[in-house]
């Protein structure tokens, strides 16, 4: 009887606990509040420019965050990074990094979207590392989502069954070739926010939103959010229904990149839908049984020859997926970093003879160049 009772109050204050917790995650202090100053990075500043893009601007708060996460956005056919501006302001406004990234050709498709996308992310886990950056080591290269407008958020469906590691996608009036859409297209499990226009004359919700909607799993957390009499632009603005439509992308990546479960009830609702913008919003996301966050990861068995290396180095690991690497001097200084699969080879002509070290995922091991 001790024991129940014990557990009994153990419960209640556990409950209480979660409860206390969410308490000041209300719709009210989710749609008014201060928003961040926030500056922003080019690569006249020292930031990358991917070879599988053309530029870009990182938007970050000025604020004393050591742990931010970053949404990375492209733009759509024939556009520029600028047509995804007042997304990045306005996410950096509330919190987040937020990066806009070219295209090499304004007539790139979506699989060049997905690419630019991943390079993007790329390009974050370096700012990170970068010692004369504002963000050097404020940046959680682990929390990164993507997203884009048009055939950049088509792009963003794309890069997501591309990486895994992607944590959420913001879709904005997407576009990918429907007569060749299929459902083995968006098999994905990366949470997924579509952000339509009920009109839109260039994606129509029918052919594109909806069916990406409808094809990607079941099991896959998604929201879809349809403008009343919204055009193809009109969801380019975060500012769209009096704020409903950024409030709504704000609880998003709150709950998938900043792990706050506190956000999963007001979304499931509809309740940031306050002006009633929306003619359709359609969500799978079920708050009981939601799993965020890291899972443990075992160790790689990594392998790398020959032994001593000159030119390049084999690297063999148990993984099917692509996986970061890193290659540090006995000082720990980082000299290479990059993504490989499973029997890749790395060039290391650049590196001088003596002693590195080579890191897999969080495996690390010792290989010598002579």
């Amino acid at each position: 009887m001790r024991f129940l009772a014990f557990a009994s109050v153990c419960v209640v204050l556990l409950v209480q606990n979660v409860l206390g917790q969410c308490d000041a995650v209300t719709v009210e202090n989710t749609t008014v509040y201060k928003p961040f100053d926030y500056n922003y990075l080019i690569e006249a500043d020292g930031l990358r420019n991917g070879p599988e893009y053309d530029q870009a601007t990182l938007y970050y708060p000025k604020n004393n965050d050591n742990n931010l996460k970053t949404i990375v956005l492209a733009p759509g056919h024939t556009a520029t990074q600028q047509s995804i501006s007042a997304w990045a302001k306005y996410l950096a406004s509330r919190g987040f990094i937020c990066m806009t990234i070219g295209t090499n050709s304004l007539w790139d498709f979506t699989d060049k979207r997905a690419d630019a996308l991943l390079d993007g992310m790329e390009t974050i886990r370096q700012e990170n590392d970068r010692s004369n950056s504002p963000l050097y080591q404020r940046i959680n290269t682990d929390k990164i989502a993507v997203g884009g407008w048009s055939m950049g958020g088509g792009g963003a469906q794309l890069a997501a069954k591309k990486d895994s590691r992607i944590k959420a996608i913001l879709a904005i009036a997407p576009w990918l070739r429907s007569s060749r859409l299929s459902e083995s297209d968006l098999n994905h499990n990366t949470p997924l926010l579509i952000i339509s226009g009920q009109i839109d004359p260039t994606a129509p919700p029918l052919l594109h939103a909806n069916l990406h909607y409808d094809y990607t799993p079941s099991s896959t957390s998604k929201l879809l959010f349809e403008i009343e009499l919204g055009d193809h632009y009109t969801p380019l603005y975060p500012s769209t229904g009096r704020g409903d439509v950024g409030n709504i992308a704000y609880a998003w990546f709150k709950l998938f990149l900043d792990e706050n479960k506190c956000y999963c009830d007001m979304l499931n609702s509809g309740s940031l839908d306050i002006n009633n913008k929306s003619s359709k919003y359609e969500i799978a996301l079920n708050c009981k049984t939601l799993t965020i966050g890291k899972t443990s990861k075992p160790n790689l068995s990594l392998n790398a020859y020959p032994v001593p290396a000159t030119s390049e180095i084999n690297v063999e690991f148990n993984s099917s997926k692509k996986t970061d690497y890193k290659i540090y001097n006995v000082f720990g200084q980082k000299l290479k970093n990059g993504i490989i699969t499973a029997h890749e080879k790395i060039n290391i002509e650049s590196l001088p003879n003596g002693i590195y070290y080579l890191k897999v995922g969080q495996t690390t091991i010792r290989f010598i160049i002579e």
